[in-house]
């Protein structure tokens, strides 16, 4: 029986082969240097789980230096039966990195968030407003966040993006960040962002009944190759969900979303309506 990979063994993964092309060399080459077969090396980096033994050979050949080779290391300990956490205080964590390599893999990723504007869709402001308000991080710290979370948006540029599905609440467009005429441009790139192949937008009406069942920011992302994968938020840390049964759990709240989710057209109005009203304020 085929070994599945996971979170952990596809990250693991594309590190390993982003090692192996900063020194230039060929699979083969580290598989000869290593005395190891091709297709086993083959077989790690397309998210075959790697032994920590082997990993290590694998980063010395490549020239790895110590801190990131910790690093990665990290990546081979055993996952837990359920779900694999990323905090956001280590230092030798990249929560968001995890997250984008996850996206960069699936066909398909579907976003709920009853709180905030979905990271992909932040203009550039409003993503530094966001994590400034948090208060926890140092302004080179922020500075660096606030990039990585608008290259994440490059996916939706891409020449074959992902299909995705975002479903917004409407408490969050009628949260204001930052002031209204930030949240004017911020609901004037939504309607843009419409536009997109395979990106589709859907509110969430104040009057459904999701947000009080189901108030939690998640992910889902879905491989061609892969099992289904789900990314939750919560202060601390982020928590991709492996667990086949547990994944099943949130394809009943997209379910209910759908259910629940004003029509893409509809969506589109009300997203017009709203940039409009954040343009011209209520005196």
């Amino acid at each position: 029986m085929t070994e599945k990979s996971t979170v952990r063994t596809r990250e693991m993964a594309v590190e390993l082969k982003s090692q192996r092309e900063l020194q230039r060399m060929t699979l083969r080459e580290v598989a000869r240097r290593a005395d190891w077969s091709a297709a086993k090396v083959s077989a790690w980096e397309n998210g075959r789980r790697i032994s920590p033994v082997d990993a290590a050979i694998y980063l010395a050949h490549c020239g790895t230096k110590a801190p990131e080779r910790a690093r990665l290391l990290e990546l081979t300990k055993p996952p837990s039966d359920l779900y694999w956490v990323r905090p956001y205080f280590d230092r030798l964590v990249d929560p968001m990195k995890s997250l984008i390599i996850q996206e960069y893999l699936a066909a398909s990723i579907t976003y709920y968030s009853p709180l905030h504007i979905p990271g992909m869709l932040q203009i550039e402001e409003y993503v530094r407003t966001c994590f400034d308000l948090t208060g926890r991080y140092t302004s080179d710290r922020l500075e660096m966040l606030t990039q990585a979370r608008v290259d994440r948006q490059k996916l939706l540029q891409r020449r074959e993006p992902p299909t995705c599905t975002f479903f917004v609440h409407e408490r969050a467009l009628r949260s204001v960040v930052g002031g209204s005429q930030l949240m004017h441009e911020q609901l004037q790139n939504l309607v843009l962002t419409t536009n997109l192949p395979r990106c589709v937008i859907r509110v969430v009406p104040e009057s459904a009944p999701v947000f009080r069942i189901f108030p939690s920011t998640f992910t889902m992302m879905e491989f061609p190759d892969h099992p289904s994968v789900v990314y939750e938020e919560t202060y601390t840390a982020g928590l991709f969900v492996d667990d086949r049964v547990a994944v099943e759990a949130f394809y009943i709240v997209v379910t209910r979303l759908e259910q629940a989710a004003l029509s893409e057209g509809e969506s589109r109005e009300m997203l017009i309506r709203l940039a409009d009203e954040y343009e011209c304020p209520r005196e």
